[in-house]
């Protein structure tokens, strides 16, 4: 990423985002590389952060802090007590400033304006901005605003630096201000002294970039690398009978792809954070090529067809696939303008925005979310033209394809195949929260019906970008997910379904059963009232994502840091020992990890920490975890070191980190519900 911003002229990157997914339905989750642990988040953006930075590119950890939804976020105030933060919120942030993050930036949204007067938008907030970031955490580099997030002159309270949308911190206001004593002209020198210092590291200074946006940096390496990422970043949640790999080379295969997504994939999620793919390989053509068939000839087009209506009201398909835009006076002339328009593809479907009269014409359906300024449709005549089978000569390998707008029809189709392989996704965007946790559109049915066709083998590629609903699991032989893994997943699901890539990815979230599991009030999210007015309370304080479930004995659909491979691994020996002084003991923990199966695989164990029950922490933490790629037969001895942090709890009180005494309980495996975990124990004095 470094490499292709400072090639586009850059040389500071808005990213890595790195808040906690604590709401499930949040449209920025996808954004975040915290997933719901704040160790993951502590340990995962260091090496993104170096990466970044390497190439002279200076990085920016977003949004300090508390921005966990997208429901009213430039008004809401979300309110959280201190050790609730220091615990869970901060971590992230901290690995960032850990791996000499040069630039932060500030939320929309208020934390504690309700409770603690003196404290208000998160970018003019001294208690969260100058306090405990700067302050307490020590972080030395920059903090920007999100654009149009400042209201007043907010340099005195930890702003360095305003972006575009808002006026209180241009240069004339700042000269007034240091004219009138309001600001210190101290308070300027250090914003710009920390401003300056990042780049400085960077090299910014030291060679002219001369690269311009128009610069196409994609490159041949880059797209293997992406290809590479996202098969490593595919979860496979379920794999009964080792339905999966398939095997194409050397047996009969007959396969059925069900869902518009085989040929329209689902990549990225929407808002700032979207990027354009140069070319985005549908897995329907990477699965042909993996079977050796080359695709029939393409049906042709459905005909517009808006006399249909197929509108919905109130729902917006928020994505950027293919999308242009127009003015339009009606929902029927925005259908009328998506049928019309053959570039730069032909347009299947819109959003109607009623108050700006605009229409959004774009390919795909994905990422429908709730607005009630929207109507959405298509405007294709239905039903879809089919898409005739690929077969060999001697028709012992076939593909068959439906894109699943009549489930009845699909499982017709699926009933043909060997194997049926459903692609089901939804999507979300900043700028507002997923209307549900379900995959969007049909795509329960269609599974259950397919499952249900008398197909011997039914396989399920989801892709989504956060939690989602699984209702059919138990119905379905294997199960694939992939949390918005970029323009080459067509071929990198193909490189996992047919085992040339052992799949090796942990769930960084917990997998619900129900809609609410967590059992959210009002109160806690979206929040009571409604924007300005808009309050959410952090009521659950350190009991977000696996550590509810495990606090209040809640068994979810999969849960934390489960993910399966090929192989399988054992878990054996665990020992526990002390080292250091009295003053500060250092333990470790071992594990022997051994590669059961026949196939070289990755393993990652992890270490869950309980706390003596007086600490009043959750029941069990992640405090460490690593990769070990294993043979057949192969072991490999892992150590995790627990330092006196990690055994340690905020005081709210001494305003440091207390190291608890007592016994604590160590669990390592291979996820957070690992029944084959091992267990030990320690104390401190």
């Amino acid at each position: 990423m470094g490499d292709e911003f400072y090639r586009k002229g850059a040389n500071v990157q808005l990213g890595p985002g790195v808040c906690l997914a604590r709401v499930p339905r949040n449209g920025r989750n996808f954004e975040y590389i915290s997933g719901e642990d704040p160790y993951l988040g502590y340990v995962m953006v260091q090496p993104a952060i170096e990466g970044i930075q390497s190439e002279g590119v200076v990085a920016n950890a977003k949004h300090w802090v508390m921005n966990n939804q997208e429901t009213d976020r430039t008004e809401g105030d979300m309110e959280v007590d201190e050790r609730t933060r220091f615990e869970m919120y901060y971590p992230p942030f901290e690995g960032a400033i850990a791996a000499k993050v040069g630039s932060f930036m500030c939320s929309y949204n208020k934390i504690n304006a309700q409770s603690v007067p003196g404290t208000g938008w998160s970018c003019e907030n001294p208690e969260t901005l100058q306090r405990d970031l700067k302050d307490r955490l020590g972080f030395k580099g920059w903090v920007m605003s999100d654009w149009g997030a400042t209201h007043s002159m907010s340099i005195v309270a930890g702003l360095d630096q305003e972006m575009p949308g808002s006026d209180f911190m241009g240069d004339s206001n700042i000269a007034k201000a240091v004219a009138d004593g309001s600001v210190p002209l101290s308070r300027v020198d250090d914003a710009a002294k920390r401003i300056l210092t990042p780049l400085f590291a960077v090299g910014a200074f030291d060679k002219n970039n001369t690269n311009t946006q128009e610069n196409n940096v994609t490159s041949a390496a880059h797209q293997a690398l992406a290809r590479t990422l996202a098969a490593r970043s595919i979860v496979l949640l379920q794999n009964e009978q080792s339905t999966l790999p398939l095997v194409a080379a050397t047996a009969p295969l007959k396969v059925a792809l069900i869902g518009l997504t085989a040929m329209k994939p689902v990549v990225a999620g929407g808002g700032s954070g979207y990027v354009s793919a140069s070319y985005r390989p549908a897995p329907y053509d990477a699965i042909l090529a993996k079977m050796g068939l080359v695709p029939p000839p393409s049906p042709p087009p459905q005909p517009a067809n808006c006399s249909e209506k197929q509108y919905e009201a109130g729902f917006d398909y928020r994505n950027t696939d293919d999308q242009t835009a127009a003015g339009a006076d009606s929902v029927d002339q925005c259908c009328t303008l998506c049928g019309t328009r053959t570039s730069p593809t032909m347009c299947n479907y819109f959003s109607f925005q009623k108050s700006q009269k605009m229409c959004w014409m774009k390919s795909s359906n994905h990422g429908r979310i709730a607005d009630d300024d929207v109507i959405s449709g298509g405007c294709r005549s239905s039903p879809p033209t089919p898409v005739p089978p690929a077969c060999n000569p001697s028709g012992t390998k076939c593909v068959y394809y439906d894109d699943g707008s009549d489930a009845e029809r699909a499982a017709r189709t699926a009933a043909l195949a060997d194997v049926a392989i459903v692609f089901v996704s939804t999507s979300s965007s900043e700028g507002g929260d997923r209307a549900s946790l379900s995959f969007d559109g049909n795509a329960d049915e269609l599974v259950a019906k397919v499952a249900a066709s008398g197909v011997a083998r039914t396989v399920v590629a989801g892709v989504a970008p956060g939690a989602v609903l699984t209702p059919w699991r138990h119905s379905v032989q294997a199960i694939t997910l992939g949390f918005m893994p970029g323009q080459e997943y067509g071929n990198a699901l193909a490189d996992v379904l047919f085992g040339d890539v052992n799949p090796s990815a942990k769930l960084p979230i917990t997998l619900p059963l129900l809609e609410n599991d967590v059992n959210f009030t009002q109160s806690d999210w979206p929040g009571t009232g409604s924007g300005m007015q808009r309050v959410a309370t952090y009521s659950e304080k350190l009991l977000v994502g696996y550590r509810w479930y495990d606090a209040h004995g809640v068994t979810p659909a999969f849960p934390f840091g489960h993910g399966l491979s090929y192989s399988t691994f054992a878990l054996t020996n665990l020992q526990v020992t002390r080292s250091g002084g009295t003053a500060d003991p250092l333990f470790s923990v071992s594990v022997l990890v051994e590669n059961t199966g026949t196939w070289v695989g990755t393993a990652t164990p992890q270490l869950y920490l309980t706390f003596p029950e007086a600490a009043g922490e959750p029941p069990f933490q992640l405090k460490g975890f690593k990769t070990v790629v294993l043979a057949p037969s192969k072991l490999e001895n892992v150590t995790f070191m627990l330092d006196q942090r990690s055994r340690s709890i905020w005081d709210v009180q001494t305003i440091r980190w207390a190291e608890v005494v007592g016994t604590f309980g160590v669990t390592v495996g291979l996820s957070s519900r690992d029944p084959r975990a091992l267990k030990g124990s320690f104390s401190v004095a």
